[in-house]
């Protein structure tokens, strides 16, 4: 995926690499046994779009995207090499949107008001 939107010198490339490098770190120093790693740190758990709906609906009330802001956020993905997309949570138990990478979803981001 960073191949194919990023020059091999890009400084973007170079810092998500670096990021996405701390995180395989950080999943793989998981124990399964102790969910505190080194020093009591936490582990990670990452979760779905779904899951995180779920939870948040607890105490927040979901706030959709204008139609603007999708607009927007189209916009600016065009500005990327061509495998970006944008697809909008549908369904009673989903809110917000995938940003996706040759249709499989790899950021969910939502707006939700107390």
């Amino acid at each position: 995926m960073l191949e194919e939107s990023f020059a091999p010198t890009s400084n973007e490339r170079l810092m998500l690499e670096r990021e996405c490098s701390r995180n395989i770190v950080r999943v793989l120093a998981c124990d399964e046994e102790n969910d505190g790693g080194a020093g009591g740190e936490c582990c990670e758990r990452r979760e779905r779009g779904s899951q995180w709906f779920e939870r948040l609906r607890e105490a927040f009330s979901p706030a959709g995207f204008s139609d603007d802001v999708v607009d927007d956020v189209k916009a600016l993905l065009k500005r990327y090499r061509a495998g970006w997309g944008l697809v909008l949570a549908q369904g009673d138990h989903e809110s917000g949107i995938y940003l996706t990478w040759k249709e499989d979803p790899v950021v969910w981001a939502s707006a939700w008001k107390p």
